[in-house]
């Protein structure tokens, strides 16, 4: 049985993530910070109760991860996948701020929360990743992180930090290609969750994590350190 490690799993990407693998039988761990006040990750438990763990993860918190991974280690000897989804839009986790109206402290929260949490998401996993069935770390990211793609003007803490993640998949790519992980970071579409409630994304949580399933099942070696979308298309950096 393949193990995997879901972060940001009790909502939008990450629980349907944490849905579509249990049906793919998976051990999955689900973590966020509040799993136990997401109704619908307590069906999935319900109905998968023998192979869907539940851990209280803040990605940003030193200690929390620290408390996770000893949670893991005292259950498993490998992990095979590692989803870091867990991300926010801006570090009030509302709405960005235009030019002129920035805050320090949310640009700085939005930037741990989305490029340093996953990195350090890694480090603590290698030694189970290490171990694991042909390992990959996905690092979900966002097209609004593709410089050469950046048309409009905006969301400087959001688009920032998922260009930074992007260059830390392309690091953790070479530092880990001698342990057989492949790393890559993966662009969902737009898609209807929590994040997008404003807007009119297209995509229904479900087309979009198929297909990044697709992707990830794809992968090989010649993969890894590759930025992708929900369909395998390469994304410029």
């Amino acid at each position: 049985m393949k193990h995997c490690l879901v972060t940001g799993g009790s909502r939008g990407i990450g629980l349907e993530f944490t849905r579509q693998l249990l049906k793919k039988d998976f051990q999955v761990y689900a973590a966020s910070r509040n799993p136990w006040d997401s109704s619908a990750l307590q069906q999935l438990k319900a109905s998968y109760d023998d192979r869907l763990i539940i851990i209280r993860l803040d990605v940003g918190n030193e200690e929390s991860r620290r408390d996770c991974f000893h949670a893991l280690s005292a259950r498993i000897e490998k992990l095979d996948l590692l989803i870091n989804s867990a991300g926010i839009l801006s570090g009030n986790e509302e709405f960005c701020h235009p030019l002129g109206e920035l805050k320090q402290d949310d640009i700085c929260r939005t930037f741990l929360i989305n490029s340093v949490g996953p990195l350090m998401m890694v480090e603590g996993a290698l030694p189970l990743l290490r171990k694991g069935a042909q390992p990959v770390v996905a690092n979900i990211s966002s097209d609004n992180g593709s410089i050469s793609r950046k048309s409009h003007g905006g969301k400087y803490d959001y688009s920032a930090s998922k260009a930074a993640l992007n260059m830390i998949t392309r690091i953790l790519a070479v530092d880990l290609s001698a342990h057989g992980i492949i790393v890559v970071s993966l662009h969902p579409g737009w898609v209807k969750t929590t994040m997008t409630r404003n807007e009119n994304a297209p995509l229904e949580p479900s087309e979009s994590i198929s297909g990044m399933i697709q992707v990830l099942e794809s992968l090989d070696m010649n993969g890894t350190g590759r930025f992708l979308d929900w369909t395998g298309r390469e994304i410029p950096w």
